[in-house]
């Protein structure tokens, strides 16, 4: 890897964009420069390289040649991101390390996406829908304080749809047919009613079959957008849109790495020989090796899994965009209701299985007002947001049946505005601030089914747990129950009565309940945690930058901005909130064309402070019982450089390339919890303190010093394009783009299995096209190499170690037309 990164380090001394940026930048405008990149992420309209900002952003047609189809494929073009999906619908976003897990809907993600400029609170509801007819998808990176405002601490996602275009009739198409029986087609449609208005509806439709062998991680989604434009005038306009989409089949699946057996010396990794990574967790051979594991506290064997995982979901929405020439300036309200409703059942981590059934609503009001006045130009708005979740849901370990149901409310609303003093033709002030205050509440309950066997700590359980050995042994068959998955406690102890496993006067009381088994071989306990909270939160945060031109293409900014992600509640006994999260952000950069557009360098070097960030493990609660719960557990210092270079040396020539140095630590993360949860890779202390049964210890691990998760200290993107005249009419365009990713981490226990190797993975594309853009025929390959790369590994509470995959090597071909 070293003289990779010499070699590299001497391109970027010369120079430095993501290759799918790289590739449109080069088709646009005469060909014979860069094009531009025209962005919206600071609210206005303006150049990529006059945005004094840490942005990547990736065309509509660049997301097509790239085959980003979905969020989950972004790192493709943004190495800075990591997106990804461990079961069911919630998706987690990571940026530069910044960033958290997601696994219930009452945490808020750090990276804040937003759909045609309506901040979502769930990124599932920007994230699950297609990538299809869009002008672009921006990526800031780092706090957005000011003009975006809540959760944005790691960055925002904008995802873009192209808009209707007044005076056109006409329409494309792209469709692709590759390996696993993919299909990807979408299409728009863009109509003149009359002078002053135009209707644009798009569509699309992707399916493929499963890349792992019992049928996960496939696709089926389906999708439609429409939107009106009524433009009477350059000084008046309002957007109206409306967008559904369906996501269906099997969902995110994954496959084992091994398991950990618990020992007097600590834990043991028993690899899961075998077993690849497309090998999923719902084959026969999969199950094998399940079976063969113990599961506490049970400590009976495993049983295979009982369902077939599924998702089933809905996202629409409904928005419109009012700007208006006022005589204070240019006035922007953005109204919006957005809904998804649906329910899914998924394995992950390893859980047989878990069931969420879940309905969001959001409604969302943005006004801006912007102008100038002398040598000053300003922003200033406001912002609400209100949001309901509902959910039931079960995450079925076999031995413990946690059942939740909870109603989730969000009130949020901001003030901001920021000011842009012109201070000579080349020399600009910054400065901005934003007040946010949210209010939440959570009205739910969890309740869990534990099977211990013997009884309760400290009781002593039977002296063997093997198969064959005393009458009493937990391992052996018909000793213990493993639970259905069951969504409420009334059907769970109908269930254990009915098939004799407690005595059929067993009742279901609102409080905590202990059940002798039958059998003999231990008992269950039944928690009863309702929870009713509610609070509000509230901050201000803050922008200072300074902007230079060097000359007509040559930027210099520096820039410090504060963020903060608010606290919330959740359903965890004895711990039912948690606090805000804090970020400040320090950069300097600059964006330079040379050689008459034929060189593009952008540079970028960053400080990030992130403290109480918010992160999701097994604790202790103040009552000394072992609870999952969402702690403020770490202060982390990413610090780096972000340089990019495109080079057009010829007219049908584009060199692209992209690195990234990230130096992510963090300076203190201490995790507290005790056995059995307590496989942690990190020095351990007893704090002196036990747990409520009076004898297990409770433990301080300190990860202090380890590195951020989904940090990798280098990245490297590496593009080249090629134009080949065929006739005067045609053209051929060849592309190869690579990318490194170094290892990284993926978990907060630091295991051996959650470091994620580096890799290198390859795209090929070549079509044939028209020269004035009006078709194009062609064949791609996606993952050259064909190795499947660990996206999100996965710690199992039950003791098993499992991780999410990449795609396998996937290939086709493409028609696209426009007319």
């Amino acid at each position: 890897m070293r003289p990779i990164l010499l070699a590299t380090t001497g391109l970027v001394m010369v120079g430095l964009t993501s290759p799918a940026l790289a590739q449109e930048a080069a088709s646009q405008g005469d060909n014979s420069g860069i094009g531009e990149i025209i962005v919206t992420a600071q609210k206005k309209e303006e150049s990529l390289q006059k945005a004094a900002i840490a942005i990547d952003a990736v065309t509509g047609e660049g997301l097509v040649k790239s085959g980003i189809l979905k969020a989950d494929d972004l790192n493709k073009a943004v190495p800075a991101i990591a997106i990804s999906n461990g079961g069911g619908s919630n998706t987690s976003i990571f940026l530069r390390g910044v960033g958290n897990f997601t696994n219930s809907s009452y945490n808020d993600p750090a990276v804040t996406p937003s759909y045609d400029g309506v901040v979502m609170g769930r990124a599932a509801g920007a994230f699950s829908a297609a990538f299809y007819d869009l002008s672009r998808v921006e990526v800031l990176k780092g706090p957005q304080g000011i003009l975006y405002g809540r959760n944005a601490t790691g960055g925002a996602v904008n995802i873009i749809p192209a808009r209707p275009e007044l005076g056109k009739n006409g329409g494309g198409f792209n469709v692709s047919f590759g390996n696993y029986d993919a299909v990807n087609a979408d299409a728009h449609v863009n109509l003149a009613v009359g002078e002053t208005s135009a209707l644009r509806v798009s569509a699309t439709r992707q399916v493929h079959d499963g890349y792992n062998r019992d049928g996960t991680d496939d696709l089926d989604r389906a999708g439609i957008r429409a939107q009106y434009l009524y433009k009477p005038s350059s000084a008046f306009s309002i957007k109206l849109g409306a967008d559904y989409t369906k996501v269906e089949g099997m969902g995110a699946g994954g496959s084992y790495v091994g398991a950990y057996r618990p020992g007097p010396s600590g834990f043991t990794f028993i690899p899961a020989t075998g077993l690849d990574s497309s090998e999923g967790l719902g084959t026969a051979t999969a199950n094998a090796f399940r079976t063969t594991n113990l599961g506490a506290p049970g400590f009976g064997f495993l049983a295979p899994m009982n369902t077939t995982p599924y998702i089933r979901y809905t996202y629409w929405g409904v928005n419109a965009e009012l700007n208006a020439e006022t005589g204070i300036g240019k006035l922007t309200v953005i109204p919006a209701y957005r809904e998804s409703d649906g329910s899914s059942s998924f394995s992950g981590p390893a859980f047989n299985t878990a069931y969420a059934k879940e309905n969001d609503k959001q409604f969302s009001l943005e006004t801006r007002l912007s102008g100038k006045t002398g040598m000053v130009d300003y922003v200033v708005g406001g912002f609400y947001f209100n949001e309901k979740v509902k959910n039931v849901g079960e995450y079925n370990q076999e031995f413990v049946l946690p059942i939740q149901s909870y109603d989730h409310k969000t009130e949020s609303w901001a003030a901001f505005g920021q000011l842009t003093a012109h201070l000579g033709d080349k020399f600009r002030l910054i400065g901005g601030a934003r007040y946010t205050h949210d209010n939440k509440s959570i009205d739910g309950i969890i309740n869990n089914f534990i099977t211990f066997c013997g009884g309760i700590p400290p009781v002593t359980p039977p002296a063997s747990f093997g198969v064959g050995t005393l009458p009493g042994g937990c391992a052996n068959p018909g000793a213990l129950p493993r639970y259905p998955n069951f969504t409420t406690t009334t059907d769970t102890v109908a269930w254990l009565i009915a098939n004799g496993w407690i005595a059929s006067g067993s009742t279901d009381a609102a409080h905590p309940q202990v059940y002798p088994l039958l059998s003999g071989a231990g008992v269950i306990l039944k928690t009863y945690n309702p929870v009713v909270a509610s609070g509000t939160y509230s901050r201000v945060t803050w922008k200072a930058s300074a902007e230079y031109d060097v000359g007509p293409q040559n930027l210099l900014y520096a820039t410090v901005e504060t963020g903060y992600r608010a606290g919330g509640f959740q359903l965890a006994e004895g711990r039912p909130s948690y606090k805000p999260e804090y970020i400040t952000a320090y950069s300097v950069g600059s964006k330079n064309r040379f050689l008459n557009n034929k060189v593009q360098l952008n540079l970028e070097a960053f400080l990030w402070k992130y403290r109480d960030q918010q992160i999701t493990y097994f604790t202790v609660d103040s009552s000394g019982t072992l609870i999952n719960s969402n702690e403020n557990a770490g202060r982390l210092t990413i610090k780096g450089v972000d340089a990019d270079l495109i080079v057009k040396p010829t007219r049908t020539t584009t060199l692209n390339a992209k690195v990234q140095y990230l130096d992510s630590q963090y300076d203190n993360l201490h995790l507290t919890t005790a056995p059995p949860r307590n496989n942690i890779a990190c020095p351990m202390t007893l704090t002196g303190q036990l747990l409520s049964d009076g004898v297990t210890p409770i433990m301080d691990f300190n990860c202090s010093g380890k590195p951020g998760l989904f940090s990798p200290k280098w990245t490297v993107n590496l593009g080249a394009e090629q134009v080949v005249p065929v006739s005067g009419a045609m053209e051929l365009v060849g592309s190869v783009n690579t990318s490194w990713r170094d290892a990284q981490w993926g978990g907060f226990e630091y295991l051996a299995f959650e470091h994620i190797p580096a890799y290198w993975t390859t795209d090929l594309n070549l079509a044939l096209r028209s020269s004035n853009g009006g078709w194009s025929i062609g064949a791609f390959v996606y993952n050259l190499e064909d190795k499947r790369r660990i996206a999100r590994p996965q710690s199992s509470p039950i003791g098993l170690a499992m991780a999410n995959y990449t795609a396998p090597r996937t290939y086709g071909l493409r028609l696209s037309a426009e007319f």
